[in-house]
């Protein structure tokens, strides 16, 4: 017979090309649905199967709506039958839905098994404001939403859940590509207004497209954070439209791990392990005293060395760099005794290495002896040739 335990043996170490097994341990809180299934998994590669049928019953018994555990329940009877010899049985279950459950279980897997860090240092990557409490790290290779809360200068993971993501992947372009977005955006309000069960316990969009998404002439709205209706407990890794889906009991205890509107969305298809190596510090480094040089140049009215800050293609509020430059030359002239305040500094690595970006925003207090004003400024800097230039410069 082809028992279970070959089965999930074979997830295990052909899968993930593991040559060691790794040491399991009991789950603290019986109410942890994720790691109930593991154990069942681990009970099955025992050949435990008495005991993975007790377990699975209890998943379904606090989860009916768990498909994954009722595919798996079924094939440990077919194991007792001694009449499996596939992962799912013979049954009657269509390929397609089989194969997105069998990816469930292996990125539920994948990530029981990987050995994440539960902090990282925050300057490796980031320079954060004191009002910004919580990153949310969205991994779409690996199906996960991570919550980091910041602790002086290190970010402890505090939320870890298995999420879907569009049912063509990642990095959105387009309109109607079903795929979600890679980069940095803003977790905006949850939306108030009644929604159809297919949300489940609610939803939180985030700003796609953001300034340089519409840069990229990046198309597309209505990508949310949400839940999943009432009759299923979560979906396949890949099946929204973009959205990221979050199990509604994960929705719940997300919404409380969020008090505040002041949280930024880094959605990568890179581990959050890989995303903060210490390889990126001394470049974030660098990084900050360039923005400072552009600041004090500015201020010091030297014209044409703060306007060699700028790629000759960069934008300002979507208008054509010689417009602005134009404009920016006649307000230099004009003006005298420059200020820049700038409070509540973010920066943060643009989530793809390869084209050395980084997400800037800032309140900014701007005084001369012409005008006084305040604002929001986003930019977008780029490494051109071992230098930091801004591409996108755009104020609210």
């Amino acid at each position: 017979m082809k028992s279970l335990k070959i089965l999930f043996l074979y997830f295990l170490f052909i899968i993930f090309s593991l040559k060691i097994v790794y040491a399991y341990t009991e789950p603290n809180d019986s109410n942890d649905i994720e790691k109930l299934l593991i154990k069942s998994l681990y009970e099955i590669a025992d050949g435990n199967l008495n005991n993975a049928l007790l377990t699975i019953d209890t998943i379904i018994e606090k989860k009916p709506n768990f498909k994954l555990a009722h595919l798996i329940k079924g094939d440990i009877y077919q194991a007792y039958a001694e009449g499996i010899d596939a992962f799912g049985g013979p049954g009657n279950q269509s390929i397609e839905k089989l194969n997105d459950l069998k990816e469930e279980a292996r990125q539920r897997i994948k990530s029981h098994l990987k050995t994440g860090f539960s902090s990282v240092n925050s300057t490796i990557r980031t320079t954060l404001p004191d009002d910004l409490q919580k990153i949310i790290y969205i991994d779409t290779s690996n199906s996960r939403l991570f919550i980091f809360e910041k602790d002086g200068l290190i970010l402890n993971k505090v939320f870890d859940v298995y999420a879907s993501i569009g049912k063509n992947g990642s990095r959105k372009n387009h309109e109607g590509d079903k795929k979600t977005p890679i980069g940095i955006y803003s977790l905006e309000k949850k939306i108030k207004q009644p929604l159809s069960d297919f949300y489940g316990e609610g939803a939180f969009p985030i700003n796609y497209p953001n300034s340089f998404d519409k840069l990229l002439n990046k198309t597309g709205h209505g990508i949310w954070i949400h839940g999943t209706p009432k009759n299923t407990y979560s979906r396949p890794p890949q099946s929204s439209d973009g959205c990221v889906v979050i199990a509604n009991e994960d929705f719940i205890n997300f919404e409380k791990q969020i008090s505040n509107n002041n949280v930024k969305v880094i959605i990568s298809d890179e581990a959050y392990e890989d995303y903060f190596k210490a390889t990126h510090e001394s470049d974030h480094s660098e990084f900050i005293s360039t923005f400072n040089s552009w600041k004090t140049n500015w201020e010091a009215k030297n014209f044409d060395s703060y306007l060699a800050f700028y790629d000759s293609n960069a934008q300002y509020n979507f208008k054509s760099f010689k417009n602005w430059t134009d404009t920016k030359l006649k307000v230099f002239e004009n003006s005298n005794a420059i200020n820049v305040l700038v409070e509540n500094f973010i920066a943060i690595d643009y989530p793809d290495d390869k084209d050395n970006l980084k997400f800037v925003e800032f309140k900014q207090t701007y005084t001369s002896n012409i005008t006084n004003n305040v604002s929001i400024k986003q930019q977008i800097w780029r490494k051109f040739n071992d230098e930091w230039k801004i591409i996108s410069e755009a104020t609210r």
